[in-house]
């Protein structure tokens, strides 16, 4: 069954980091999470899909999908895919630091958008690769409650920096934006608020404010190294927790819209399916409960 919730993947006491290997012969049907996962593909070949469109795998690609993004594969010729699952709370507490990285920031702010270049998938030079492949095949599978979270946890943190280091290099110059080495401390002010915060009606003007800079040179900041405005950035917020909750929850569409600081319901469902291409009650209803994972080995 897919694993679409974070209390399916991190038990709790557990490392926020899991690994699984997969090997599919015929594909996937789509599915969601509330987690962020790494797909890292070491043979085999298939077609992805994803709101952002298809591309086609082999070994070596490399698949980001931040909470929220739906995903499936089909025309998997003995597909090898390793799956990383990240806790998106350990990117704001032990692994916060990353936000200072703009080549890693990027990618994990940028993964998945519809628009993007979709024919052309992360990828992990051959080097990375073997490193990457040594390390999920030693540590995937989560270890049961005599195992000693720690170190584990450690070797897969490990892996989780070598696998985003080394989809950033494959990164195109031109599309890489700022290379300046650090992000700017008003773009990780303002980042840290949104994200506090999500419920709050925002403006431009009031983040900017608060983090003592211009409306216009926060943009250009913010874009250049998270990869997207800083309203946009908000949005996917908003999103990915809505998605959340319409997995985890029976609220209702418009009270979830409420508790991310979409107020009006149609506005929250022309928002929503911005992102995921979906309106909210189609995507719960599609993504609610995990279907079972077509040709995979037992």
């Amino acid at each position: 069954m897919h694993r679409v919730r974070l209390a399916e993947v991190f038990p709790p006491g557990g490392p926020p980091i899991a690994a699984e290997r997969f090997e599919l012969r015929s594909g996937t049907p789509a599915h969601s999470h509330d987690f962020i996962e790494l797909a890292v593909v070491t043979g085999g070949t298939a077609t992805h899909v994803s709101a952002a469109g298809e591309q086609h795998l082999d070994r070596g690609s490399v698949t980001l999908l931040r909470p929220g993004d739906w995903h499936g594969y089909h025309d998997c010729r003995r597909l090898i895919v390793y799956n990383l699952y990240v806790s998106p709370e350990a990117f704001r507490r032990e692994l916060a630091w990353m936000r200072a990285a703009p080549h890693l920031g990027r990618v994990l702010h940028t993964a998945g958008r519809p628009g993007r270049d979709t024919g052309r998938p992360l990828r992990l030079d051959p080097t990375a690769l073997r490193i990457v492949e040594t390390g999920l095949a030693e540590t995937a599978g989560r270890p049961g409650p005599a195992v000693d979270p720690g170190p584990v946890y450690a070797v897969r943190a490990g892996i989780l920096l070598c696998v985003l280091g080394g989809a950033a290099a494959s990164v195109p110059a031109d599309a890489a934006g700022d290379r300046t080495g650090h992000v700017h401390p008003s773009v990780l002010a303002a980042a840290q608020l949104l994200e506090d915060d999500i419920q709050r009606a925002w403006s431009l003007d009031e983040l900017a404010s608060t983090v003592s800079v211009s409306p216009p040179y926060l943009t250009r900041l913010f874009t250049a190294q998270l990869g997207v405005p800083p309203m946009t950035y908000l949005g996917r917020l908003r999103a990915e927790r809505a998605a959340a909750l319409l997995i985890e929850t029976d609220l209702p569409v418009a009270a979830i819209g409420r508790l991310v600081g979409w107020d009006d319901p149609n506005y929250a469902s022309r928002r929503f399916r911005h992102f995921f291409t979906l309106g909210p009650a189609a995507y719960r209803t599609r993504f609610r409960t995990g279907g079972r994972v077509e040709g995979q080995d037992p």
